[in-house]
């Protein structure tokens, strides 16, 4: 609020005079300006080249003006926010012609001020934050000032750019535009190991008139360990070895690597094995027992899950399948056969047709082949011993396959697997296995009934997601048990399994909210624990805690406790709400709140609402100054316009100390002898003060404030009263007054003592300030001034009075004394005033009868003689008088004129 302050002297006169010219009125300064610059002129050509010629009459050390030119020009640098914005200045050339020069102090926008922060301003400002700092959360506020707040301007604060290193191109910050608070805005995350280092950020405040101000924040990036192991897969996530591999061989070395720097991993088995060694160092796979498929007990494939652990803790886990494949293993016929001279059989010559003769026994290692044929070598020898006849053949015999065997389903899980909703179509979930020893027979896999959610491949037994699988969806069971035919060709012989599938639930919805955006506005004489609003939040997922909301505030530490939010209720408090605050000012009255809505899954989803308050400004509070009396005092000849004194009332009502003030009691009359300043307080005086006709004066003072309601309201304007009081301090301005001013009195000659009281008095002092003084007349000193208390003193004569002077004179004598009066007795010589009055005395002798020896007759002769005593006083022509009455109308006369112009509004 700018103050006004108007210098305003105002005088008329019975004639006119030349008019005194300015250069340029009214003038309008720039603010900021330097000293010495020249404003405007006056001209008067009744004293043109005359000097001392030019004058202001009010008061003032921001102006001069040339005595002799008439030049005036300003002796100060102005500031339109902190000095006044207009001047009246009275200009006088010693004529009864006056001018009055109007100068307004003109608003030039200023850039805004970045140096409340040196570092900031000068691009050394740097603080660090973790990689993983939350969203929105207060980082650094920019600092700046704009001079022209006060006249409504604002600033907005914008990052001008954003590099990042040593990796280019992150766009990871952001400023508010209104409190220049720098947070993370998520565009791009923060990633140490990605590469981002460090942030430089160019901000700029920007004000209304698009003047600037501009520093640099460098934000550093403290790496964390915040990355999981990442497993280098095996093709097709699976490792082919042989069933003859000995034991201790590698058969296989998982790799994870971990993007966090300096960090070690270790690798371990998430299930207990008995048949495979993994080294936790070097990720090294080797077998622990044989894998032969000759052994029943062996299985054609094991599923491993290794787990790869950081220094950091943090885990993930890879799954691979180790198939082992056969080796053709050679047949094996039973020893006695295949070894040395081979069997020899004897059999009777007369042994019937299809008689059993010798069962060869033989083998094939690998489990699931058969001999499919036998050669048998045939010795045909003479019965008789000494006969060496014989012949030899081979007969080799063909077993034919015959479809007789069923299939085996020799791999399906009995443990029910499970699944996470939303795998993709087509992911695979299991391959299913079997055997038919019949030789050439082909299998086909089919599931026993129809289920859209999966298929299986008929030739490979590979089972997968047919269908997309949601966990909400009602439609979609969460279980299902799935049985599998095996049949072999042409369907002569089947088999049947069946495995189960359990349907997990995963994180995939975030919670929603009714709104994502709320705006109130607030009195800010809201009671606390009042409730602004419960949120209406739900998560789709369909298990705990996937489906478990939890809210969050996220707020600047201005808002923190001026908002509670418990669970989904935001409430005001602890802190009522204030409008009054210069900080809050610059949020413009409003609080911008953020409430992450999460759920409790893996990852965490969540969801922002941003919440608007805006605050009304509510007149709360009445003016408060120091005291409710003020006492001042004031000599009685002060000129007009003279300070009394200032009333000084605050208001913590935003905008701040809008007071003003108002005399509404004790200065009422025909001629009002004091004024007061609206928007200063300062009461100066108005008309000339008597203090002998009025020592003391009371007036009553309203304070009121203004504008403190977003709508102004005058009957709901807070004001209070101030009484305020007056002295009038004595100024030596009355002459003693003796009356009657001339004394005349008859005495005879034989008095002693007192005979005539002086009666004066003083309006502006007290009797006993009064000193009297015998200044002449007083021949052979025969009088004498004598006082008791502090009454005005008796003239008395002396005690030789009669013998000293009067022996022998026989006719009356007169004296003519002149006595002075001084008022302030003791007081200062310069300031004292003093009257003369005159005392005529007649003394007349006293005849008495003389002694005498003689009878004779004595006769006294009075003889008449005349005192003379030259007076001399100062006696004023005629046309004196006449003079002084006219200048005391026209003084008069211009006080009048003052009066009228202050108060003629």
């Amino acid at each position: 609020m700018n103050v006004f302050k108007v210098f305003f002297i105002s005088t008329v006169f019975s004639s006119s005079g030349a008019e005194i010219q300015i250069l340029i009125n009214p003038v309008n300064l720039p603010e900021n300006l330097l000293p010495g610059t020249q404003l405007s002129r006056a001209y008067d050509k009744d004293v043109a080249g005359k000097p001392n010629a030019y004058r202001f009459l009010n008061k003032t050390k921001d102006f001069v003006i040339d005595a002799s030119s008439g030049v005036i020009t300003s002796t100060k640098i102005f500031n339109f926010e902190t000095d006044p914005i207009r001047f009246l200045l009275i200009i006088d050339t010693g004529g009864i012609s006056r001018s009055v020069l109007t100068i307004n102090i003109i608003d030039v926008p200023e850039r805004p001020d970045c140096t409340a922060d040196p570092q900031f301003s000068s691009g050394i400002a740097t603080l660090e934050i973790a990689e993983d700092y939350p969203l929105f959360q207060f980082i650094y506020r920019v600092t700046a000032t704009d001079e022209d707040f006060a006249n409504g301007d604002r600033l907005m604060y914008t990052v001008e750019s954003q590099l990042s290193g040593p990796r280019r191109g992150a766009n990871s910050f952001g400023v508010d535009p209104v409190s220049g608070v720098i947070s993370l805005r998520g565009e791009d995350s923060l990633d140490f190991d990605a590469g981002y280092h460090t942030f430089q950020l160019a901000l700029r405040a920007t004000d209304t008139k698009g003047l600037f101000c501009q520093g640099t924040l460098i934000i550093k990036i403290k790496d964390i360990n915040d990355e999981k192991p990442q497993f280098e897969p095996f093709p097709l996530d699976s490792i082919n070895v042989t069933e003859n591999k000995r034991v201790g061989e590698i058969i296989g070395k998982v790799k994870a690597t971990d993007r966090d720097e300096d960090s070690s991993i270790t690798y371990s088995f998430k299930a207990q094995q008995g048949m495979f060694a993994l080294d936790p160092v070097t990720g090294i796979i080797t077998l622990l027992q044989p894998l032969s498929l000759d052994n029943p007990n062996n299985s054609k494939f094991y599923s491993l899950a290794i787990e790869a652990r950081d220094d950091g803790n943090n885990t993930s886990t890879y799954m691979f399948t180790v198939f082992v494949e056969n080796v053709n293993d050679p047949i094996i016929c039973d020893t006695s056969f295949s070894t040395g001279a081979g069997i020899s059989v004897s059999v009777p010559e007369n042994v019937p047709a299809s008689t059993f003769i010798y069962m060869i026994l033989s083998r094939d290692p690998d489990l699931g082949q058969e001999v499919e044929q036998f050669q048998l070598v045939i010795a045909v020898k003479n019965r008789e011993p000494l006969s060496l006849e014989s012949c030899t053949g081979i007969i080799t015999i063909n077993i034919q396959n015959v479809n007789d065997e069923i299939p085996v389903i020799t791999h399906i899980p009995d443990a029910p697997i499970n699944i996470y909703e939303n795998l993709p179509v087509g992911t695979k979930l299991i391959k299913l296995t079997a055997a038919d020893r019949d030789v050439g027979d082909s299998l086909y896999y089919e599931f026993i009934g129809t289920r859209k959610e999966f298929s299986i491949n008929q030739d490979s037994g590979e089972v997968t997601v047919a269908y997309p699988l949601d966990y909400e969806d009602a439609t979609i069971p969460k279980s299902w048990v799935l049985y599998v035919r095996v049949c072999d060709n042409e369907r002569t012989h089947s088999t049947t399994g069946s495995f189960t599938v359990i349907l997990q639930d995963v994180n995939d919805n975030a919670p929603k909210c009714s709104q994502s955006i709320y705006t109130f506005e607030l009195p800010e004489n809201i009671p606390v624990e009042t409730i602004l609003v419960s949120l209406t939040c739900t998560d789709q997922d369909g298990t705990f805690p996937n489906n478990n909301i939890t809210y969050q505030l996220m707020a600047d530490s201005f808002s923190n406790e001026t908002f509670t939010l418990i669970n989904n209720e935001l409430k005001v408090g602890p802190v009522h709400l204030d409008y009054d605050k210069p900080i809050f000012a610059g949020m413009h009255f409003k609080y911008t709140l953020f409430v992450r809505v999460s759920d409790e899954g893996s990852p965490v989803l969540s969801t922002l609402i941003k919440i608007i308050v805006r605050v009304n400004r509510i007149n709360e509070v009445n003016p408060i100054g120091a005291t409710s009396a003020f006492t001042f005092s004031i000599f009685e000849n002060s000129p007009v316009d003279t300070l009394v004194g200032k009333l000084t009332f605050k208001d913590s009502d935003w905008p701040f100390n809008n007071i003003k003030y108002t005399i509404i009691g004790g200065n009422l009359g025909l001629s009002p002898r004091f004024y007061i300043e609206p928007y200063t307080g300062m009461i100066r005086l108005l008309s000339s003060l008597d203090r002998e006709a009025e020592s003391l004066h009371k007036i009553v003072v309203r304070i009121t404030d203004l504008d403190n309601d977003a709508l102004p309201d005058p009957l709901r304007q807070r004001s209070v009263m101030a009484q305020v009081t007056i002295h009038v301090l004595n100024v030596n301005d009355e002459p003693p007054v003796c009356t009657p001013p001339h004394l005349e009195a008859w005495i005879f000659s034989n008095i002693k003592g007192p005979f005539v009281q002086l009666n004066c008095s003083d309006r502006d002092s007290l009797p006993e300030h009064l000193s009297y003084s015998i200044l002449g007349g007083n021949t052979n000193n025969q009088f004498t001034l004598w006082r008791q208390g502090v009454d005005p003193p008796s003239l008395a004569t002396r005690q030789d009075f009669q013998f000293d002077v009067f022996q022998g004179i026989q006719d009356p004598m007169t004296f003519q004394l002149l006595i002075e009066v001084t008022d302030e007795l003791g007081g200062n010589k310069a300031s004292q005033l003093s009257v003369t009055s005159t005392v005529i005395i007649h003394v007349l002798p006293w005849t008495t009868t003389q002694p005498t020896t003689f009878k004779k007759t004595t006769t006294t002769t009075i003889t008449t003689s005349v005192l003379k005593k030259i007076l001399y006083y100062w006696s004023p022509d005629n046309w004196f008088p006449a003079v002084l009455t006219v200048t005391g109308v026209l003084f008069v006369m211009c006080l009048y004129a003052v009066a009228w112009c202050l108060f003629k509004e």
